[in-house]
This record gives structure tokens, sequence and C-alpha cells, in this order.
């Protein structure tokens, strides 16, 4: 880390710094930057509750209602909750690479003993097709590419969301679905998309945060009008 921060624009160290003693989201978001965990995509842990109801409307609609659901980028646990309130039945696992948004996830889901929450990166550890749902959710962006950059492989890499993406697809059960929204890349793109089909997409392509800009497999920006966020079911072995 003092390699890190020797590299530093001083101005920069300073908000950092600050974000640091401020706490909340800016704390855990200047912990991601300044660890820079591999396979970082969002470093930013903004959330809030209910963000998604017409995502998890589609889910119900396909799956009904689901016995185990992982949150990949899980942030600080508002999502679990949610999760919580639309699924009450189910066993909800989240995962997140922040260690401070971690830690806030489990102390707000204490008490529910079918939610846990681990520190990972990826979903390497979780076992093949065990999950009914699987979403990411604002997890494949960088708050910094808001500005539509021609590049982005100097924050995030597609081979990265790649890899990173195949994990939670294979961990998404037959005709399960895996969710991903607010995403800088095409889950299209990807060699994991051909064992999936669209149930729904065109959620539309703001946040809160502004506009996502979609980047292709060279890791330059792309017409914005071709993004494929959504609901995708896990092709069975009947299905074409």
């Amino acid at each position: 880390m003092r390699a890190f921060l020797r590299r530093v624009p001083g101005w920069q160290l300073l908000v950092l710094l600050k974000a640091l003693v401020v706490g909340g989201e800016r704390r855990e978001a200047a912990v991601a930057m300044l660890l820079k965990p591999a396979n970082l995509f969002q470093p930013y842990t903004t959330t809030s509750a209910d963000r998604y109801p017409g995502e998890l409307a589609a889910v119900r609609e396909t799956v009904g209602e689901p016995a185990r659901i992982l949150s990949f980028g899980c942030a600080s646990g508002e999502e679990l909750l949610t999760l919580r309130r639309a699924f009450p039945a189910a066993a909800i696992h989240g995962i997140d690479i922040n260690p401070l948004a971690v830690r806030t996830a489990r102390k707000r889901v204490r008490g529910d003993r079918a939610i846990t929450v681990t520190r990972a990166a990826d979903a390497a550890a979780e076992p093949p097709s065990s999950y009914d749902v699987v979403l990411a959710l604002a997890v494949f962006r960088h708050g910094a590419l808001k500005h539509a950059p021609a590049r982005c492989d100097e924050l995030i890499r597609f081979a990265d969301f790649e890899r990173t993406v195949t994990g939670l697809a294979a961990a998404v059960r037959p005709g399960g679905v895996l969710v991903i929204r607010h995403a800088n890349f095409r889950f299209t793109d990807t060699a994991a998309a051909a064992g999936f089909e669209a149930v729904r997409t065109g959620f539309g392509s703001g946040s809160a945060a502004g506009p996502t800009p979609v980047y292709g497999p060279d890791d330059r920006l792309l017409d914005p009008s071709c993004r494929d966020d959504g609901v995708y079911r896990r092709r069975t072995q009947n299905s074409r």
C-alpha cells in the first residue's frame, strides 16, 4: 500500500484520507481504491433498498419462488434485505469483494439464519448449478467510466468480466436465471451466453448515477443502444 500511496497525486490522497475519516460508503470506496484487490470492478458501494422491482418481478414470473439466491456484489446488505422481503422462503447468499462492505452487510442481516455473506472476488467457491437465481446488479461497471471514454481497460477489462460472469453462469441451475444490470459489458458477448436465453431485457440504460456506457470484447466503447442488460434463463437439455 505504501508504494501505491507514493504514486497518488497529493490532492487525490487527501480525498482518500478524508473518505477514510468520514466513513460509510465513502470509506468503503476509499478502501477499495487503496487496496485494489484483484478482480475489482466497481469500487463504489453505493446502494439502496428496492432498486430493481421490475427485475425481481421477472425473476418471480420465470422461476416462481426460488429456494436459493446468490447476490454477487451485495455491498453493505440492503440488497440482501430486499431479496428477503421479495422471496421470504429463500436461502440467500451474498458475496462482495470489499471487506468493510462485507462487515456492514453481516451486521445488517444478523439474526436471519437464512442469509449468509462471504468476502470473495468471484463465484469460484460456489457449487455448480446450485442456485435458482444469481444476481449481479450494478457490479460489472466502474463509476469513473460514466463520461464514456473511448476505452475502458485502464479501469476494467472485458476479459475479467467474461471470466467472472462465466463462473456466475455456472452457479445457475438449468431453468434458473442470471440477472445482470448496469454492466459496462454485454453478457451476450461471452461464450457462457450460449447456454442461456433472454427472458427480459430493456429495463433502461440509466441509473441514479447516470447512464452506463457499454464496451465490447476489445474494451472499446460501443453504441449504448446495443446493451443487453436483463434476465437470462439457463437452458435445459430439452431447450434449444
